[in-house]
């Protein structure tokens, strides 16, 4: 590895925001850990798929030594989860014992995924599980803490979604034009954008920075 490679690492390298970043930080011809529940292999020299167990912090703690950037875009729905208990345990306990073997590694730089609208507070299940991992992750120490809140992703998942897919036809043409001022933060946001964003971004803003659709689109 070259003095001006870095060391990267993606936690939920495949879904569609982890999968995306994993292929755009190899080909900039970075080493890339990705971690994954089950057992993968790559031909790239470059990437380095690693089976962990979310449950045992024991199995991945030591894959953060020496990375300078981590990514978690880890998540779920309910159900594809099966139950709230079983969601909150992947959104929220899964992602935090991640950000921690992170930051007891002293990873410089962490990158997460939420969402827009994401609040501790919120009625809204989904969305307080989204706030409660940011609130959590916060009082963990890092130099650079990105949270990204994007809306509807827009892209081809492995596992289908019936309301996403309809969402991801019309949202685009329908409902993201209404969406001016102040409100364009809930449009959708296509995946590759976003990816490119984590990648772009990770490191550049010291302390908490939150990232919405008006830093993640490209074109």
């Amino acid at each position: 590895m070259n003095s001006s490679q870095r060391n990267y690492l993606v936690a939920g390298s495949t879904g569609l925001i982890g999968n995306l970043l994993t292929e755009q930080l190899v080909k900039s011809n970075n080493k890339v850990i990705a971690l994954t529940r089950h057992e993968l292999s790559s031909n790239n020299d470059l990437l380095f798929f690693q089976k962990i167990d979310f449950e045992n912090e024991e199995s991945f703690k030591d894959k953060f030594i020496g990375i300078s950037d981590a990514f978690i875009c880890l998540g779920s729905t309910i159900k594809k989860a099966g139950s709230q208990e079983n969601f909150r345990k992947i959104d929220v306990d899964y992602c935090f014992s991640l950000a921690k073997a992170a930051s007891m590694a002293k990873v410089p730089n962490l990158s997460i995924v939420t969402s827009i609208g994401a609040d501790s507070g919120s009625n809204n299940f989904y969305l307080k599980c989204k706030g409660e991992i940011e609130d959590k992750i916060s009082e963990l120490d890092f130099k650079s803490l990105s949270i990204y809140r994007p809306g509807l992703l827009i892209g081809a998942r492995e596992e289908k979604r019936l309301g996403e897919s309809v969402g991801q036809l019309l949202q685009p043409w329908l409902i993201d034009p209404l969406l001016r001022g102040s409100a364009n933060k809930y449009r959708s946001v296509k995946g590759i954008d976003l990816a490119n964003s984590l990648m772009e971004y990770s490191g550049k803003q010291q302390g908490k920075k939150f990232y919405y659709f008006e830093d993640l689109i490209r074109s």
